[in-house]
């Protein structure tokens, strides 16, 4: 989302983001004191600034904290855009005169909260709902009996490309992101590289982590990065990533590896469909299944040809996919939403 506010103010927009304290889904003892200490700041001083350590966010972009979303906290506008289900259900509540009403809809939110039936009713509310995958449009379809238009993640191709040629890289090198949370299927894909240090003792395997909780107990040669500042580096130096997600919103990681030289080994879930083809710009496997992982790498170990082939195939397939791109769409949504 910092992304394309970045891309709306370059494209000259008057962009401010707001960042709700809480919601009336988020009653939690944490969020209640932060709803009150933003509402005690909002009332002493006025609108709170809050911006992203991580994000080089433009300084011409405004950035607040507000305790939640209201009239009297937002400004009049031309466009109001939520990105979360709970957001999507207050921002519907707004007067008009806060902007027409855009909702992003970036994954399937059921996997996310125990409020499955809450996001479906967002889903069913007034709103111009953006989907970044076609399996999101088939869902939101589904229960708001609108087709929303669909507009793609992207990639900034100035942080991620080619420096090692993909014909000169080590073939034996591989990367993937490792997290503990269930639906991102580690726990397949250690079981999947144990089996292929079986037949490559000489497999390297980068991982790559937000947490700063390496894994243990593995029969092969690996390196353990949490969090860091050279990804470019590090997809350069590795032949082959993998992806074992059980699920996937949209598979960001997948894409970066690619404009990067990789040839992707990953599951075929939905969350992948939307940027890869099979046997063309990446293989596909089945998810939760170590055994059919470790064939598709070890095909690749063993088929220089097709490891570059489908590297090549993938980093020139996803150069489309910008930021420059995906907020021209954005616009046209804009521009097109009449209510």
């Amino acid at each position: 989302m910092y992304q394309y506010a970045n891309q709306l103010c370059e494209n000259g927009h008057d962009v401010v983001i707001y960042h709700s304290s809480r919601t009336r889904w988020t009653q939690r003892a944490q969020k209640y004191f932060l709803y009150l200490i933003a509402r005690i700041n909002h009332f002493i001083s006025g609108p709170v600034k809050k911006e992203p350590w991580w994000f080089p966010l433009s300084p011409n972009i405004s950035s607040f904290e507000i305790p939640k979303v209201r009239d009297k906290y937002i400004r009049d506008a031309d466009i109001i855009f939520s990105t979360w289900w709970a957001t999507a259900l207050e921002v519907s509540n707004l007067s008009d005169c806060k902007g027409k009403k855009h909702n992003l809809i970036q994954d399937y939110e059921v996997v996310m909260t125990k409020k499955k039936e809450l996001v479906h009713v967002s889903y069913q509310q007034p709103l111009n709902h953006i989907v970044i995958a076609k399996y999101l449009q088939a869902i939101v379809e589904q229960y708001s009996g609108k087709t929303p238009a669909v507009i793609p993640n992207a990639i900034s191709h100035k942080q991620f490309y080619i420096t090692v040629p993909i014909a000169e890289r080590n073939r034996r090198n591989l990367i993937m992101m490792y997290s503990r949370g269930e639906r991102k299927g580690t726990k397949f894909a250690l079981d999947a590289l144990n089996f292929v240090a079986k037949s490559f003792p000489d497999l390297k395997v980068t991982f790559f982590c937000a947490e700063n909780i390496p894994p243990d107990g593995l029969s092969f040669n690996f390196q353990f990065y949490h969090k860091p500042d050279n990804l470019l580096e590090l997809y350069n130096n590795a032949s082959v990533f993998i992806s074992p997600s059980i699920h996937e919103g949209w598979g960001l990681p997948a894409m970066e590896a690619m404009a990067c030289g990789c040839a992707c080994v990953c599951t075929n879930i939905e969350g992948h469909l939307d940027f890869m083809t099979d046997n063309k710009t990446a293989l596909l496997v089945a998810p939760a299944n170590p055994q059919s992982m470790a064939n598709a790498i070890i095909e690749l170990f063993n088929n220089d040809a097709a490891r570059i082939s489908i590297a090549e195939a993938a980093e020139q397939h996803i150069k489309s996919f910008t930021w420059q791109n995906s907020t021209r769409l954005l616009e046209n949504q804009f521009q097109s939403f009449k209510s």
